[in-house]
């Protein structure tokens, strides 16, 4: 009986324990999103069997409030840009856009903690070739 007294209270404050920790308070809108994303990121892509690591700054972009900026996508250089538009399901589209001779198209998915991106889009070069291309940005966490 004692025992089952003790299993009993350990399990009342268990739940009072886990039911008061707070859940970080999720996004409304985009403006939110973007503040959220918007910093450096650790990437790791896989390019048909090939790894690539490095890093990505994701920014606002400042003509479009529902769009963001990221420079050093794909390992291009932080002197371009591949814009990004934001939705508030936490979902990311890559519209058809063409730097460095690379047509970009795709999408991505923001984990609901902001501090993953799972991404996957295609990359086709100047002869025709395509590339598929997945990956996460990780922040604050093993990437």
């Amino acid at each position: 009986m004692k025992r089952l007294k003790l299993i009993t209270a350990f399990l009342v404050y268990s739940l009072l324990f886990i039911s008061c920790i707070d859940e970080p308070a999720q996004p409304q809108n985009t403006s939110q999103i973007i503040t959220e994303i918007s910093r450096e990121w650790t990437c790791k892509m896989d390019e048909d069997g090939f790894n690539v690591d490095f890093n990505a700054v994701i920014s606002p972009d400042p003509t479009d409030d529902i769009k963001v900026l990221i420079s050093n996508f794909h390992k291009m250089g932080t002197d371009l840009s591949v814009y990004v538009i934001v939705h508030t399901d936490l979902t990311l589209d890559i519209p058809e856009q063409t730097k460095n001779n690379q047509t970009f198209k795709g999408s991505g998915m923001i984990s609901d903690d902001y501090t993953e991106i799972t991404w996957s889009y295609t990359i086709e070069d100047d002869n025709g070739d395509v590339s598929q291309v997945t990956g996460k940005y990780s922040y604050g966490v093993s990437a």
